[in-house]
């Protein structure tokens, strides 16, 4: 997630946990990431992954 370029206009598209991202939209994405996690945490609810998200965008556009 960290090396993704985010400070020019994008769509961000969040799966949930259980089905994640339908296929054919994914396959029409340029990029896929991953937050990174420690301990023993398979994933994280959408709306948290969301603001995770969001905060890296933010601090990106801002520096």
């Amino acid at each position: 997630m960290y090396e993704l370029e985010l400070k020019e206009p994008c769509a961000i598209v969040m799966g949930g946990e259980e089905k994640g991202i339908y296929p054919a939209l994914l396959k029409i994405c340029d990029e896929q990431f991953q937050i990174p996690m420690t301990g023993d945490f398979d994933s994280l609810n959408v709306s948290v992954a969301t603001g995770i998200t969001l905060y890296e965008v933010v601090k990106q556009r801002q520096s």
